[in-house]
Formats: structure tokens, sequence, C-alpha cells
């Protein structure tokens, strides 16, 4: 683990014990998946760790609905990871988001469109879409880092590196 301020405050902070976060691959791309269909605008799907915070930490899937709330006396609160905090990110280095997008229905259509002109089916659309989807979950997958930042506070610029490991949950 790296701390970024190894001396600052954020040597009291209890996440600071974490040296791994365990997460499973398939809840990293769930998430993405959930937020590009959720209807709920305030609603956001994420990957949350959950005191008391360990050397080893899992991060399970966790549906937050609007700002992130916890009774006054819970301290120290749960820690929500952005899906995109898993995966490489090409567009710069906020950690929240990913240059890897969600293809649309409309870029399948765009496509089916030019291979196959322009009286495409809602079916061959369906199948483009799916087709596009199941590649970008690869791209992903594929996309996923060794190292993850944590952050504490929002806007504080309060954080900490740690390790990252992908094993799947038995369900």
């Amino acid at each position: 683990m790296q701390d970024s301020n190894p001396d600052g405050p954020l040597a009291d902070h209890p996440a600071t014990e974490i040296q791994v976060v365990v997460v499973d691959p398939d809840d990293v791309v769930e998430a993405f998946e959930r937020n590009r269909v959720e209807d709920n605008f305030r609603r956001t799907h994420v990957l949350r760790l959950v005191p008391p915070f360990e050397e080893e930490q899992r991060a399970e899937p966790y549906a937050q609905d609007g700002p992130k709330r916890y009774p006054p006396g819970r301290d120290p609160e749960p820690l929500h990871l952005e899906p995109a905090t898993f995966v490489r990110n090409e567009a710069g280095v906020h950690p929240n988001e990913t240059h890897l997008t969600a293809p649309t229905r409309e870029e399948a259509r765009a496509t089916a469109r030019e291979d196959r002109g322009d009286d495409v089916t809602e079916g061959v659309v369906d199948e483009y879409h799916e087709a596009a989807l199941e590649e970008w979950k690869r791209e992903l997958r594929n996309s996923f880092v060794d190292a993850i930042r944590i952050h504490f506070e929002d806007g504080t610029g309060e954080e900490i590196w740690t390790e990252a490991r992908y094993e799947a949950t038995d369900d």
C-alpha cells in the first residue's frame, strides 16, 4: 500500500490497514452494466468496503440511492468504490472515469445499417447490440488494474493506493 501522505491525518484513518481489495470480476462488470441501464438517476451501483477494515478486504456490490449517508455515529463509514476504479483509465488520472464506454442501441443500429443497409430489423439491431455489449465486457475484464486508489472523503484528496485482486465468490 502506498499512502499519498503517510505523515498526515490520513495515517489515522482505519482504512489504511487495507493492503489488498478482493473483488469478484463479475461484480465489477455487473456494476458497470447496472449503472448503464439504471432508470433511477439517483441510484448508482458501486463496490463497497465495510468496516472493520482488514489487510485483505472484500468489495461487495451495493446500490447507493443518492448521496452516501450513514448514521452520524458510524465511524468509520463504509467506503464506496466506483466500478471504474478497477479499470485502466486511458483518458486521464480521474479514478472514476474510463475510456471504455458501453455501446448504445443507436450505435448498434448505425453499424447494422452500414453492414446490411437501411432496412434492418429490430432483431438484427438486438444482435449487433448484444455482440457489442459482450465485446465491451471483455474489454472491461482485460483492462482490470493491479492497484486501485481509495478516496476517504470526496474533495479532500485523502486517499491511498492498494493492491487489487480478482476472485470469484462462491455463490
